[in-house]
């Protein structure tokens, strides 16, 4: 699934397109995207873009937000979420269609807008901008990991005490947004910290460690243009090439970067963990610090 850098990489992807023309039609597949009730089919209402003309393109957490205008109208916004296997493209409306396509923009300028996702995890909501982030799930997300004020304090705040592992607490969206499996493994691993530690015992220095070391992988994943594994790509096609900057996910068996013990592998939940055995050593009964 897209993590924040990678959603990142497409929304600066869709704004290098300075898509500005307004929208004359719109075409949505017959086919169910993403389940729950604040993605219900009627909750879409993609079909009411037509008029409205595109601007700034947002992020927050992974869903990108892309903002639109229109006369004497509060503005709108348009709410995507790239699923598992989503992506966007921006291309001529001659172009050829790619298969599980399921959302087409298309402008004035003879360009339109595309959203192709084969596993239809994804989801689409157009309403106006205060609704979309008044309600679920963009008024559900904890702090962005790479402003300014993101530390070690706030993010022990946002935790609240949770008896939970410390892998799974960083994977909630709720205490922190953007993070997913890739990039909090690669944090833990920088910080030291074994991915099931209990959150309950880490102090202080050790949730500064991990909020720096968060924002340290999301930072070189964005430098990298994102992490491609099997469907990623932003607007354009480009595909990232942070898979091969990895320093433990998806290396498993591998000696680690720094000490060369043998990085484990392990299920954790319905996810893969790894972790450095001598970098990331197993920790019981006591605070870590």
């Amino acid at each position: 699934m897209p993590e924040l850098p990678e959603v990142e990489m497409v929304r600066r992807s869709l704004r290098r397109f300075r898509l500005r023309a307004p929208v004359t039609r719109v075409w949505r597949s017959r086919l169910a995207l993403r389940t729950g009730e604040a993605w219900s089919r009627s909750k879409e209402r993609v079909q009411r873009l037509k008029g409205w003309r595109p601007g700034e393109v947002d992020r927050r957490g992974k869903y990108l937000m892309m903002r639109f205008h229109r006369e004497e109208m509060a503005e709108s916004c348009l709410l995507l979420h790239l699923g598992m296997s989503g992506h966007v493209e921006v291309c001529h409306a001659n172009e050829a269609l790619e298969d599980h396509t399921h959302l087409r923009i298309f402008f004035d300028d003879d360009r339109e807008l595309r959203f192709v996702d084969p596993r239809r995890f994804g989801g689409v909501r157009f309403d106006a901008r205060g609704r979309i982030e008044g309600s679920h799930p963009i008024s559900s997300l904890g702090p962005e990991p790479l402003d300014r004020g993101f530390t070690g304090l706030l993010l022990a705040a946002q935790a609240k005490g949770s008896r939970r592992v410390i892998r799974d607490v960083l994977l909630d969206q709720r205490v922190v947004a953007g993070l997913g499996n890739i990039y909090v493994l690669e944090a833990l691993y920088e910080a030291g910290i074994h991915p099931a530690t209990k959150a309950s015992r880490l102090r202080a220095s050790a949730w500064e460690r991990i909020a720096t070391a968060s924002t340290g992988a999301l930072r070189r994943g964005i430098e990298n243009k994102g992490t491609t594994l099997q469907d990623y790509r932003d607007a354009s096609g480009a595909t990232g090439t942070h898979q091969h900057a990895l320093r433990v996910y998806g290396r498993g068996g591998d000696a680690c970067d720094r000490c060369g013990a043998t990085l484990d592998a392990w299920m954790m939940g319905n996810r893969t963990a790894v972790r450095c055995p001598a970098e990331q050593p197993v920790v019981r009964g006591r605070w870590v610090s």
